[in-house]
């Protein structure tokens, strides 16, 4: 039997995955092998050479993939109205809607309820998923351009510690889409030697820069219930 805390943790949880790899990483010794892939790579000097900007109006499903298990969960935003849903496309998705009201909303039993408590609601945006809180940092991060892949520009990150490259621990892939200048994909290796192993991948597929208006509204055929009621619903799902 899960409680409702233990089932929004279930979905936070994809949000603080996709998040502590990039925070460990720049706390570890990063690096790897800073030598010049089969056509030359090339460092980069200069600032993160793509944006890490949220866009003001954007839809996007952001999929985590970790020991090929994956966790869906879509985002739109369009100003200060965001939407969150959790579990995206399984049967215990839970909707979370950020307008001039908070609102929960569980699709599968077409119900919704009003949540007062902004607290309880997630604080997690697009950027803990662009990782542009580390990359903003820049300490001991290193950018090596790598040419082109399935027509997405390709980035090598290594990260290191105080400038020492020797000892590196762990590295990532960036892959950007040069028409919207956004990073669509990112792999997380860890290394050891000559050997690198994926430890985990942050997609984003489907990012239109657009969002309808009904992404923000509750829909009309959503039967209002109150909150304990919404929590109790969602528990038997579960059970």
């Amino acid at each position: 039997m899960y409680s409702f805390r233990f089932i929004k943790f279930l979905g936070i949880f994809a949000f603080v995955l996709a998040m502590s790899p990039a925070c460990r990483y720049c706390q570890k010794a990063g690096g790897g092998d800073s030598q010049p892939g089969p056509f030359v790579a090339e460092e980069l000097k200069s600032e993160i050479p793509f944006s890490t900007r949220e866009p003001e109006i954007f839809r996007v499903e952001i999929v985590t993939t970790v020991n090929e298990t994956e966790n869906k969960i879509f985002m739109a935003r369009t100003g200060a109205n965001r939407r969150l849903n959790y579990n995206f496309g399984e049967k215990n998705e839970v909707a979370f809607l950020i307008t001039d009201k908070n609102y929960l909303m569980f699709p599968r039993q077409k119900i919704y309820a009003e949540n007062a408590g902004r607290d309880s609601m997630p604080a997690e945006s697009w950027t803990d998923f662009l990782t542009s809180r580390w990359l903003n940092a820049k300490t001991g991060v290193r950018f090596f351009s790598e040419g082109k892949e399935n027509n997405l520009t390709k980035y090598r990150v290594v990260f290191s510690d105080g400038g020492n490259a020797e000892n590196g621990a762990s590295e990532s892939l960036i892959f950007v889409d040069e028409t919207v200048n956004l990073p669509v994909r990112q792999e997380f290796y860890s290394v050891a030697g000559e050997q690198k192993t994926l430890t985990m991948t942050v997609e984003l597929r489907d990012l239109k820069l657009e969002a309808d208006a009904a992404l923000f509204s509750v829909p009309k055929d959503f039967r209002k219930v109150s909150i304990e009621e919404f929590r109790s619903i969602l528990k038997k799902e579960n059970e």
